[in-house]
């Protein structure tokens, strides 16, 4: 995590059935690298705090395209590599589109 300072990252991270789990994982990350000097986005960070607050769906669907967006803005797209992480829709259309955009992919 060496020299990311005003780098732009997206975190991926899977979501469903582990919602809290991730959501603390995700926060504790986020707040690791913007100590750092990163520019984050979280898109769990962003949208759980969201759907639990004001009843808004948690389901990939309400959330892809503000998600491949922040992809797009994105300099690096890093992985967080929990249980499901490769039978994520979300993270792994994440992936998908990382790269055909020729994004530097993390796993962690």
């Amino acid at each position: 995590m060496n020299n990311i300072i005003g780098r732009k990252i997206y975190l991926a991270i899977p979501y469903s059935g582990i919602e809290k789990k991730s959501s603390l994982i995700a926060d504790a990350i986020t707040v690791k690298l913007l100590k750092k000097g990163a520019h984050v986005f979280s898109p769990i960070t962003y949208s759980h705090s969201l759907s639990q607050k004001h009843s808004l769906p948690g389901d990939w669907s309400f959330w892809e395209g503000l998600d491949i967006e922040f992809v797009k803005w994105a300099d690096e797209l890093w992985v967080v590599r929990l249980d499901g992480w490769k039978r994520s829709i979300g993270v792994m259309t994440e992936i998908q589109k990382a790269k055909e955009l020729g994004k530097v992919i993390r796993y962690i």
